[in-house]
């Protein structure tokens, strides 16, 4: 079961709407092109090139600031324009853009618009947990607030959030905390960071390349977790051999199942005695998306061209809730 959920998840670099490209800035790939999405970036020649095998930043924007400006024009003039569901749910918050995490970022683009240009997201999630008594523990989930733009009323970790342009992942995890569930920072604090999870996935939004910075925080027995920014409806203790048939269950963000999957195998509740598929497992949780991206061109990894000659067509172009295919 566990397997087969993380295959759902995990989608390969097929789309629904058939095969992506990569969209190349400086001369480094920092996205992933679905043909639905195409069809509207080849308006915009000024800003995009494309070609049968990708899609190249104009090269004459040679600063962030020129770049990220060029992008926004195209973003905000297709949120009026286009039927990108994705656009839809703009957040005014802006995300960064590298060739390597860590290092200076090529231009920043409106966060709901990393699923169209399939550009790598970053964020933090840190699983807060307790020891009772009794031995027993228990795994704090938040349930979505039903007005979220994405995943509205889910259950998910206790603390999430995307890692916006100009903070750092140590700055997200102390923001987040306090807004999500009230935790000062004393308590904070004691998050242990304990690595991250990454995966590439599509929902009608577009295409997730997401690497998630994974933290474990034991809290007191007597801390419960309150929200204070209204994006949270509630908060659910719940025993963690309890936590995998939630995580499996419609009602748990999709997205965020690979890390409560990770917390339940780095302590042992998924086990090779209980898991024949565990090294599977183990590899869908860590999908090696920066080689992937930073090995372009010559990356087994490349998505072959779309076709001989340019065609994106305004079918392609509809947005589309189909169950996902899967590329062997």
């Amino acid at each position: 079961n566990i397997l087969k959920h993380l295959y759902i998840i995990f989608t390969g670099l097929r789309s629904i709407h058939g095969e992506c490209i990569p969209l190349i800035a400086c001369g480094r790939q920092v996205g992933m092109i679905r043909p639905d999405v195409a069809y509207f970036l080849e308006k915009y020649p000024d800003v995009f090139t494309a070609t049968p095998t990708a899609f190249y930043l104009n090269p004459e924007f040679t600063t962030y600031e020129s770049r990220s400006q060029a992008i926004d024009m195209v973003l905000r003039d297709l949120r009026v324009k286009s039927n990108l569901i994705a656009l839809r749910g703009w957040r005014d918050e802006c995300f960064n853009v590298w060739s390597d995490f860590g290092s200076e970022p090529l231009f920043k683009i409106e966060r709901s618009a990393s699923t169209v240009l399939g550009t790598r997201a970053f964020g933090i999630h840190i699983t807060g947990y307790t020891r009772q008594p009794d031995g027993s523990t228990g795994v704090w989930l938040q349930k979505r607030s039903a007005t979220k733009p994405t995943w509205p009323g889910m259950f998910d970790s206790m603390v999430g959030g995307g890692i916006t342009a100009g903070l750092s992942s140590s700055e997200v995890v102390i923001k987040e905390a306090e807004e999500e569930a009230s935790i000062p920072r004393e308590i904070i604090q004691n998050a242990v960071p304990v690595g991250t999870v990454s995966f590439f996935t599509e929902t009608e939004r577009g295409l997730h390349a997401n690497t998630e910075f994974v933290y474990d925080l034991e809290l007191p027995n007597d801390f419960i977790p309150k929200n204070s920014d209204g994006e949270v409806e509630g908060f659910e203790l719940v025993p963690v051999q309890e936590l995998l048939s939630r995580v499996l269950s419609s009602k748990y963000k999709l997205t965020s199942a690979p890390i409560a999957i990770n917390f339940l195998l780095r302590n042992g509740l998924i086990n090779p005695d209980n898991e024949p598929n565990i090294p599977a497992v183990q590899e869908l949780l860590h999908l090696p998306l920066h080689h992937i991206y930073r090995q372009w061109p010559s990356s087994q990894f490349t998505p072959s061209p779309l076709a001989s000659s340019l065609s994106f067509s305004a079918e392609n172009a509809t947005s589309s809730n189909s169950t996902i295919c899967i590329k062997a």
